[in-house]
Parts: structure tokens; C-alpha cells; sequence
């Protein structure tokens, strides 16, 4: 199914030696310009709440994740495609039944045929932490991230990460730095805008509430940090987004 697509798009079947089919914990993905999915691995399928990869023809991202990821998924897929480079190592936030952050790498690249032209996306998702694959260095930030992962609706200071982690301020840092790009409590804050987006488009529960539940000490502090991270208000993103 997949060689028969690409043979449609006039495109090199050295391309298909990309995938992942047997690498155990990737996720490999191929989209059209429409930004539809038209071939997974059997791996991405039960991901997707898939059974088949038959099921997948004819939706895209809005039909398969939450309005926040897809929106996410979207905005990096036009990167992709407007400027024919590849994005790497994109940290994205999933959260599971348990309302618990599960966090993925992804890689995407402009799929192009033999004239140069691109025709599509092509990536790959990897599990961080608990998955399959885990990080064979640091595992002193694992520890970190594991922690902030099942704490992060609560009060949590750079002191406790230090505790559970082993390391020092500086190193602690440093590490989070290297891995995610942003400083810990920048990480930490970073989850609970997350989450609060996916209440904000899922919900009717009031500002102050949602700010409470995922770990913001009041609404003043929820809004500030929601616009320095999506650049407006969590009021006028749920208006924006059509909810209210």
C-alpha cells in the first residue's frame, strides 16, 4: 500500500529504505500536502486507536488528536513543507486517560519527489521516559522528568528536582538545557500550559479553576505565563479556538 503511494507521486522507492517498521518504540509517519496521514507503521496504529491502516485514508490530525496537538502538528508539518527543511527533536505533550504528560520526539522532513518538489511529510515519533526507548545518558534528568511528570498540578520547586534527581543546581540546569532546551522550571511551566489548553478546548471549567488543577498559584500568574508562552490570553484562546 505504502509503494503503491509513493509510485503515485512520481517519487524514489530508495525513500521507503526510511522506514521504521522494525525498530522497537518508533512511530514512522507519511503525509500529503492536505496534511493527511497516508501511511503508518503497524507501531503508530494502536497509538492512533487504529486497527488498520486502511482506517487511516482521509483523516488528518484534527480527526485524531486533540485540538491542541493537532494545532501544534499543523504549524510544524507548513514549516516543514514552505521551507523544504527538516524539524528535529520536537518535544510534544500527550496526555493519556490518567490527565498524566506523555512526552514524544519527533523528526519531520519535506518528502520530495525526483524533480525536487516537495509532496509531503515524513517523520518519525519516539517515546521519552517510560516507553520503549529511553535516554542512555542522564538518567539523573530522567528521574527529574519522571518526577515533574506525576507532580507537575502541584507546588514544585528546583529543591525538589535536585533531591529526586542527585545533581547539583548547576548540572541539573545544564542538563535540562541540553535535552528539552529550556531550563527546569521553564519545563515545568511548559507542562502546565499544556495541559491547561487541552481544559481551555475540553472543558467549561472556569479560568481560576483550571489554573488551580494544573498548578498555577492563582489566575493573575496562570494568565501571565499562558500569554508569555502562547502570546494571548487563556480566555481569548478558548474564543479563538470556537469554544465559547
Amino acid at each position: 500500500m505504502l509503494t503503491d503511494w509513493f509510485a503515485t507521486q512520481n517519487c524514489d522507492s530508495v525513500q521507503i529504505g526510511v522506514l521504521f517498521e522494525n525498530i522497537p518504540g518508533v512511530c514512522f509517519f507519511v503525509k500529503d500536502l492536505n496534511h493527511r496521514l497516508v501511511a503508518v507503521n503497524k507501531g503508530f496504529l494502536p497509538r492512533l486507536g487504529l486497527a488498520s491502516e486502511e482506517e487511516l485514508f482521509g483523516k488528518s490530525d484534527f480527526d485524531l488528536f486533540p485540538p491542541r496537538l493537532a494545532e501544534h502538528f499543523r504549524r510544524d508539518d507548513r514549516l516543514v513543507i514552505e521551507s523544504k527543511s527538516p524539524k528535529l527533536n520536537i518535544l510534544e505533550l500527550v496526555f493519556n486517560n490518567q490527565g498524566l504528560p506523555d512526552w514524544y520526539l519527533t523528526n519531520k522532513y519535506p518528502l520530495l519527489d525526483r524533480a525536487g518538489i516537495v509532496i509531503g511529510i515524513i517523520g518519525t515519533v519516539r517515546p521519552y521516559g517510560d516507553g520503549e526507548l529511553k535516554w542512555e545518558r542522564d538518567d539523573e534528568i530522567g528521574r527529574a522528568v519522571s518526577y515533574i511528570r506525576k507532580n507537575f498540578r502541584k507546588e514544585l520547586a528546583i529543591a525538589d528536582l535536585i533531591k529526586v534527581s542527585g545533581l547539583n543546581h548547576r548540572k541539573l540546569h545544564r542538563g535540562f538545557v541540553e535535552l528539552f532546551g529550556v531550563a527546569p522550571m521553564q519545563f515545568i511551566t511548559r507542562t502546565r500550559i499544556e495541559a491547561a489548553c487541552d481544559d481551555l478546548l475540553t472543558t467549561s471549567n472556569k479560568l481560576s479553576g483550571i489554573a488551580r488543577e494544573n498548578g498555577f498559584y492563582d489566575q493573575s500568574s496562570f494568565t501571565q505565563h499562558f500569554r508569555r508562552q502562547m502570546g494571548i490570553t487563556p480566555l481569548k484562546y478558548r474564543k479563538q479556538k470556537g469554544f465559547i
